[in-house]
């Protein structure tokens, strides 16, 4: 044969067949296995503590409140007290005596500080500007029972605060000689530019300055005299300062301070 025919009769193998499952076999392939589950590990449980028991939280407040007040009491047992104002007070003037509460509105002469005073029972209605006496003997209270206690402007009714300036204007006058001594006829310059009777109200550099001519080198015999050169009246010019600094404490300087008390 010739190649040509040779290759055509070339028969080609099929290769090897897969052999094909019996069917009545009985075997079965093991199913794929994944990770194993692992249980976990049980955590212990935390102790708890037993509840307190309320009683015992009732008894150890009380307690610390009462050791809290007993130390409380002991600090204010040890603190010294402190004394009022009104018991170096001796002489106070009256501004209003009201009869329905029993009371007297008052302001003291040393430190013209105002005051609530008790009446004694029965007294005839005192009238304002009157004296009294509210010092610590009591035998020598005339009118007054008991000193009640401080006030302040703010507190007191409209009446009060009109009378009060008139009642200060008379004790300046009734002790014209200290004040002409202790500021009229002292009064100088506080600096270069101010006066110290520019202290008073409506009194300005230029009218100190001439209030200071007219006091020349003797100075002013009472507030007369004084009132007649200058053309003002110093009692009452005074009384408003002093009213303005019993309004406002902080105000300085403070003339009550300068001024008071009263040296006879």
């Amino acid at each position: 044969m010739t190649g040509a025919r040779k290759d055509r009769n070339i028969k080609i193998g099929a290769g090897k067949k897969k052999p094909t499952p019996s069917p009545n076999s009985t075997s079965w392939s093991r199913p794929a296995e994944g990770r194993k589950e692992i249980a976990p590990t049980p955590k212990p449980k935390p102790r708890q503590n037993p509840a307190p028991r309320r009683d015992n939280n009732r008894n150890n407040r009380s307690n610390n409140n009462r050791r809290g007040n007993q130390s409380r009491q002991g600090n204010r047992s040890s603190r010294p007290q402190q004394k009022s104002p009104l018991m170096e007070e001796e002489w106070a003037r009256v501004i209003d005596h009201d009869q329905t509460r029993n009371e007297i509105i008052a302001v003291s002469e040393a430190k013209m500080l105002l005051c609530r005073l008790k009446p004694k029972a029965g007294i005839t209605p005192l009238l304002t500007t009157a004296r009294v006496y509210i010092g610590t003997n009591p035998q020598a209270r005339e009118h007054i029972d008991q000193v009640l206690g401080m006030t302040n402007i703010g507190r007191v009714a409209n009446h009060v605060k009109a009378d009060l300036p008139l009642v200060i204007q008379i004790f300046i006058e009734e002790n014209e000689q200290h004040f002409i001594k202790a500021f009229f006829n002292v009064a100088g310059n506080m600096s270069l530019k101010q006066h110290a009777f520019e202290l008073l109200s409506g009194v300005g550099n230029k009218k100190a300055m001439q209030m200071v001519e007219a006091r020349g080198s003797s100075g002013f015999e009472s507030l007369s005299a004084l009132n007649e050169a200058c053309n003002i009246d110093a009692g009452e010019l005074l009384a408003k300062r002093f009213l303005a600094e019993l309004d406002d404490r902080e105000m300085q300087p403070r003339l009550l301070d300068l001024l008071l008390p009263v040296k006879v």
